[in-house]
């Protein structure tokens, strides 16, 4: 491509040419490579290769200048995930792929979240695939939870639900985590606490008051979720929660809130009126 005068454009992934079309050189170029060693293209060959080229050629490209000129907002959400996808599939049409993904699993979240073993059963999805996935997904909650770190948590909690929903909605298990406050209610850690089965977690009330002691936190939040779906918390969750809360409230420590999260949705207790 170099002797033909073409450059590589690292930005864009494609060659660039002086010329409008390289087709024509290129053309000349094989013919005369093929005149060589035996097992070059021949005329015939060079020509239908060149004329007769799968559909999806150049449209990666297409729809990358598309992404790139503004068109980001405009794109379907089959085409941001074929854009995606270019990333770690080579060579090959991945527009069927990102419509199948999004048919199995619903959205480009159910997608992204989706467990490597429901992935991998998608030809031709592969390890970089599932490896860029979960990067994407990590730095979506790492991007908002640099957004909640920057003030007190009960005035940003839309950014709040939106970082626990990013972080926990899609989990497969019951997961149990502190948002352990300071007098500011500025958040000081965010830490899972324990992992349970697909319907329960256990929490040990002295284990979240000692951790919350050793932090110097003046509150926390508290935080699970529910794989099943259904927000609505159970009647052991409920009474986990009075548990918990009159342990915090002996060495005054408050609870402002537990919420669950699932893919439908979340539930507040102090929203509720259950705190």
């Amino acid at each position: 491509m170099r002797e033909l005068g073409g450059t590589w454009d690292r930005i864009r992934q494609h060659w660039v040419f002086q010329c409008e079309d390289p087709r024509p050189l290129l053309s000349q170029k094989l013919q005369g490579e093929a005149a060589a060693p035996p097992t070059g293209l021949s005329d015939s060959q060079s020509q239908e290769l060149l004329t007769n080229r799968p559909h999806y050629w150049g449209h990666r490209q297409r729809l990358r200048d598309r992404f790139l000129a503004g068109a980001d907002e405009a794109l379907p959400d089959y085409e941001l995930l074929e854009l995606l996808l270019f990333f770690s599939i080579q060579r090959l049409d991945t527009k069927p792929l990102a419509k199948d993904l999004l048919k199995a699993f619903g959205s480009l979240g159910g997608v992204v979240n989706a467990s490597e073993e429901r992935l991998a059963a998608f030809e031709p999805v592969n390890h970089h695939t599932i490896a860029m996935f979960k990067a994407v997904r990590t730095l979506a909650a790492r991007i908002i939870r640099e957004e909640v770190d920057e003030a007190p948590v009960l005035t940003t909690w839309d950014k709040l639900i939106s970082y626990l929903r990013a972080s926990m909605a899609h989990a497969k298990v019951e997961q149990f985590r502190v948002l352990f406050l300071d007098r500011r209610n500025v958040l000081i850690a965010d830490e899972v606490q324990h992992t349970g089965s697909i319907d329960h977690t256990p929490v040990y009330p002295r284990e979240v008051v000692k951790r919350a002691l050793a932090l110097d936190a003046s509150a926390l939040i508290m935080v699970h979720n529910h794989p099943s779906n259904h927000p609505k918390p159970s009647d052991g969750d409920i009474q986990m929660t009075r548990i918990v809360k009159k342990a915090l409230e002996g060495v005054g420590i408050v609870l402002h809130d537990h919420v669950i999260v699932s893919r439908r949705g979340q539930s507040s207790f102090k929203q509720m009126g259950l705190l």
